[in-house]
């Protein structure tokens, strides 16, 4: 009898701490359905070309002046398709961006790192950023990426192809594809252990001549890295860049070393 009661006495608390748990997750549960707050899309306000905005940085001074940053104050944005981002490693906190109708490009610089990936077709939100650059690369800095809106991929954008790399100036912050050309000394790595990787490339003229040489900027956080450089000749894609101290050299990002971006399988010229 009294074990009878003390089995009556025992379930009756299994009962109630079932009951009580069911009620617990069920409070969780519907906790949990709740719809995520929608966080609107910031306004669209003036929209500005690629070109319109390069065209304020260079009235605003000369490339490599920081104190002369245009802050967006109100509702605006501009509009392009991304031409290079962070999965390589080569780029951190950055993206490219380009205008499809004209070709205009402008670096993107982050306060974080970002989603995006080549292709994107995005809208960018820019109050509160600076129309700037770093060491004359014009960039919209100090960027959130949230107010990056993605509206549709792969909407990708060809290289242009520069047949002479001294008229590489023309193409700042473009996609290009540069032909005929082949790594000075091809016996290293894209990029050293301790730094960024500096390796000049060089171009040639269907005769064999040399049209010209320009470097090509590496990180050390890249992917590929420790890669071997390429030993042929053939093509490379990558983004111009250029870096203004007490001289002016313009360089080549880029965004990978398989085959799609860089191939050089073909003899070379000495």
């Amino acid at each position: 009898m009294i074990m009878f009661k003390n089995i009556k006495r025992y379930g009756l608390l299994i009962l109630i701490a079932a009951m009580t748990l069911s009620s617990c997750v069920n409070k969780d549960a519907r906790h949990n359905n709740y719809p995520a707050p929608v966080i609107p899309e910031p306004a669209e306000g003036t929209v500005f070309t690629i070109g319109q905005l390069l065209d304020v940085w260079r009235e605003a001074g000369t490339p490599k002046d920081y104190e002369n940053d245009t802050i967006f104050r109100d509702d605006c944005s501009v509009y392009g398709i991304v031409t290079d981002d962070e999965t390589s490693g080569n780029l951190y906190k950055a993206s490219f961006i380009q205008d499809r109708a004209e070709g205009e490009a402008i670096e993107l610089y982050m306060k974080g790192v970002s989603g995006l990936r080549i292709g994107d077709s995005v809208r960018v939100y820019l109050k509160g950023a600076t129309l700037g650059a770093y060491r004359g690369t014009p960039q919209i800095k100090n960027l959130d990426p949230i107010n990056i809106i993605v509206l549709k991929n792969e909407q990708y954008i060809e290289p242009i192809v520069v047949n002479d790399i001294n008229e590489i100036e023309n193409h700042l912050c473009q996609i290009v594809r540069l032909e005929n050309v082949q790594f000075l000394t091809p016996d290293t790595t894209w990029a050293d252990p301790d730094g960024y990787g500096e390796r000049t490339l060089q171009q040639f003229d269907e005769n064999g001549g040399l049209i010209g040489e320009i470097m090509v900027r590496t990180s050390n956080y890249a992917a590929f890295a420790e890669k071997r450089l390429p030993q042929g000749s053939g093509y490379l894609n990558a983004i111009v860049t250029v870096y203004v101290s007490s001289n002016e050299t313009w360089q080549l990002v880029v965004r990978g070393a398989n085959p799609a971006e860089v191939l050089m399988e073909g003899p070379r010229y000495n």
